[in-house]
């Protein structure tokens, strides 16, 4: 594996200034009791309002450290591996459960949200952590330096934060109900977004002629199109809404915890030693 060279502290600025604006949101613009407790969680408890902000300000903070961590000097070792393989379990089954707590053929997400709005404000804890650290990881392991992916995984990431803090309107799409748009805004960019960071990477890795990454970036954006297709013509439900989810733990762990990418020849931890950088 080479020396990581990758210049982190553009990214540094950005969740700073992402944490920065979240704090002030939800300090002087969104209020404790702002939307029905019972959908929220907070149930009209400054104390529990406050609480909340600090945590998930402190879930923030912590993107910057993961990027300092997988795409550092110092190379990711057994622990981390470790890390990124539970992470990614863990968060599999959980949006997986999660999605369960009633009829995924009715129900989205969102919907389920409204009823468990802890459970809900988890799911996007859960969904952005394992995602993003298993993303660096494997730009790590395969010397792959992509700003680009690492922006998208980013922003993607800070935009769950205001799907999960504003809870859904309902199943349909009003323009004009800030609370609507908000919410359909931070999911629709966590969703093309994450799956974003996850393509730049496959497409590159196609690019070298490798037959397993070449078929699986057809699935896994064959996957996003069948999403698309079905979201138009059946409308939205969980079991659309988790095919990506799905898709992209699948990719993730076979990329970071198999053998079906490496060479004849390639141990589990020795990766190739093209740096690239994007």
């Amino acid at each position: 594996m080479e020396k990581s060279t990758f210049n982190r502290k553009p990214f540094n600025i950005l969740w700073l200034v992402l944490t920065a604006a979240y704090v002030i949101w939800m300090t002087f613009f969104l209020k404790y009791d702002t939307y029905p407790g019972a959908e929220t969680g907070i149930n009209g408890s400054k104390t529990v309002y406050i609480l909340w902000t600090v945590f998930s300000t402190i879930a923030l903070l912590m993107f910057p450290i993961y990027i300092k961590l997988f795409l550092g000097e110092k190379e990711p070792g057994k622990g981390l591996r470790i890390f990124c393989l539970v992470n990614l379990i863990y968060g599999c089954v959980f949006v997986t459960w999660y999605g369960f707590f009633l009829n995924p053929f009715d129900y989205t997400a969102s919907m389920i949200g409204l009823e468990y709005p802890w459970h809900f404000k988890m799911w996007g804890l859960f969904a952005s952590l394992s995602v993003f650290t298993n993303v660096l990881y494997a730009y790590r392991m395969n010397n792959f330096f992509s700003k680009a992916g690492v922006a998208c995984a980013s922003l993607g990431c800070a935009a769950i934060f205001v799907t999960i803090n504003v809870p859904s309107a309902g199943e349909d799409l009003i323009l004009n109900s800030l609370r609507c748009m908000s919410h359909w805004t931070g999911a629709l960019l966590f969703a093309f977004l994450m799956a974003a960071s996850i393509v730049i990477f496959l497409v590159h890795q196609a690019k070298q002629k490798s037959v397993p990454y070449i078929v699986v970036t057809v699935i896994f954006g064959a996957i996003l199109v069948l999403m698309l297709v079905l979201l138009a013509t059946i409308g939205k439900d969980g079991v659309i809404e988790g095919l990506p989810m799905w898709a992209a733990y699948l990719v993730l762990f076979l990329i970071n915890f198999t053998g079906l990418f490496r060479g004849k020849d390639t141990s589990a931890l020795e990766q190739p030693k093209e740096t690239v950088t994007k």
